[in-house]
């Protein structure tokens, strides 16, 4: 059994380049969560431009649903992430719910019961990390850049989504390295046993 770390330790990086598109293989792992670090006593706009480099320009036209802890957000400027706190975005969806998720569309007051109304008391100054949790077109549009920043996930997840992927995963793979050292890309899953947490990088060739 593989030692573990100690916790004092920076987490295990692991860095893959994939050829081509199959950068996208991983997008997948965007909308299970992956945590994000930055200020506190920002509002959703401000925290995911600090924290996840998301303009606000592209919030405002290309975000059509937010959630925020698991209730459904229209104003990105007044409400506040608190430490711990879930942000999920997606493009607009089809369909009735679609039309009813979508911030300030014309069905808004459907989901009066699952829409956000309270506002986090975090205190400005001090780091907080919130789960993000990308979907659809969000997930193709921000995931390359964020994978290729690197995004810190748990280790038991990524081991359970290699596990599922299977070896094509692995077929499309031009490098992979543990810590800046060179290793056999099938090999990884083997790492990850006792790693709380870890960055991937995953980057084009």
């Amino acid at each position: 059994m593989k030692p573990q770390r100690p916790l004092s330790e920076a987490p295990l990086r692991i860095t893959l380049t994939m050829s081509g598109s199959a950068v996208s293989r991983f997008f997948p792992v965007l909308g299970e969560g992956i945590l994000v670090r930055g200020p506190g006593g920002e509002s959703v706009e401000g925290f995911l431009q600090k924290a996840a480099g998301v303009s606000p320009a592209y919030l405002k036209n290309s975000v059509q649903t937010v959630f925020l802890d698991g209730s459904a957000l229209d104003d990105f400027s007044t409400a506040v992430v608190g430490d711990g706190a879930t942000l999920a975005l997606s493009a607009a969806m089809p369909g009735l719910a679609g039309a009813v998720l979508r911030r300030d569309g014309f069905y808004a007051a459907m989901r009066r019961q699952i829409s956000y109304e309270g506002s986090a008391k975090t205190p400005a100054g001090g780091e907080i990390s919130a789960t993000l949790k990308l979907f659809n077109l969000v997930a193709r549009d921000l995931g390359p850049e964020l994978l290729k920043r690197g995004i810190h996930i748990p280790g038991d997840r990524l081991k359970d989504f290699i596990a599922r992927q299977g070896r094509w995963l692995w077929k499309e793979c031009d490098a992979a390295e543990a810590d800046g050292r060179s290793i056999e890309a099938e090999t990884i899953a083997g790492l990850l046993d006792s790693e709380p947490q870890v960055v991937l990088v995953v980057e084009a060739a």
